[in-house]
């Protein structure tokens, strides 16, 4: 009798036992589940602290993984999932640039004109690539009668940058562009390629340029009201073979001047003689 009591009670025992562990089990981790940060909470507590982008996130023994990036670099951050706390903040990389990037495909020069013409009415005088970097631009200059468009066009979308216009006043205008050539092959002998007019607001001014024998070229800037020569900038090309011809004319001068002499001094003698 007293054998069926006590396993009686160590049956009720084991039973006692097993229920409590379920009713732990199933009420207790799921209350310090509760206690646990989300994935969501835990990638905003994140973001708000180090203003970034988080790539990943996973829960493991009770901490969040994050691969997290920032301005290029890359990081390694592990974040206690009930506290928020960060245990481990560890940069795993920075973002390479391609070796080799592919250029920016750029538009030929007859579409930059379409574009530019169909941007400002007029006749273009001219036309200026500048390759600055990454970028490249078109500077442009469209006249019709005394309005002067300038223009700024991007290489690669064709997108207008900038458009500036201004109205020549042609009472400040003296100079015929036929003057201003005479002018310019006064000061520079040449054959004019090009001369068109300018105005920087305080002045109206030609820009003529010549092309000279030697393959070289000058462009004059003359005033337009005064007349007057205000620079005169040269493209060196070919300079190396005018300083040769400057030499070489220099030097049959002097010979020139050798031979002279001598025959003055011949003739000298010839008188004495007499």
């Amino acid at each position: 009798m007293k054998k069926k009591t006590w396993l009686w009670l160590l049956i009720s025992f084991l039973f006692m036992i097993t229920v409590f562990y379920i009713s732990w089990q199933k009420f207790g981790i799921s209350n310090a589940s509760a206690d646990i940060l989300s994935k969501q909470e835990a990638q905003n507590l994140i973001r708000e602290r180090y203003q970034g982008e988080i790539n990943q996130i996973k829960l493991a023994d009770g901490q969040y993984h994050i691969e997290f990036e920032k301005q290029d670099h890359f990081y390694r951050i592990k974040l206690d999932a009930v506290s928020g706390k960060v245990l481990s903040f560890t940069q795993t990389g920075t973002k390479s640039p391609p070796l080799n990037p592919s250029p920016v495909p750029t538009l030929s020069e007859g579409e930059i004109k379409k574009i530019i013409l169909s941007a400002a009415d007029g006749t273009l005088t001219s036309l200026e690539k500048i390759v600055n970097g990454d970028q490249t631009i078109y500077k442009a200059e469209v006249k019709k009668g005394n309005k002067q468009t300038s223009l700024t066009v991007d290489a690669s979308t064709g997108k207008i940058l900038s458009s500036n216009s201004t109205t020549i006043k042609e009472s400040s205008k003296k100079l015929t562009e036929a003057e201003a050539k005479k002018i310019a092959q006064k000061q520079v002998s040449g054959s004019v390629d090009h001369i068109w007019l300018e105005s920087n607001g305080k002045a109206t001014y030609y820009l003529v340029k010549i092309k000279i024998n030697d393959n070289r070229e000058a462009i004059v800037q003359i005033h337009a009201i005064t007349g007057n020569v205000m620079s005169v900038s040269w493209d060196d090309h070919g300079n190396d073979d005018s300083e040769k011809n400057d030499d070489s004319k220099k030097r049959s001068t002097d010979d020139d001047k050798n031979d002279d002499s001598k025959n003055r001094s011949k003739d000298d003698k010839k008188e004495d003689d007499d």
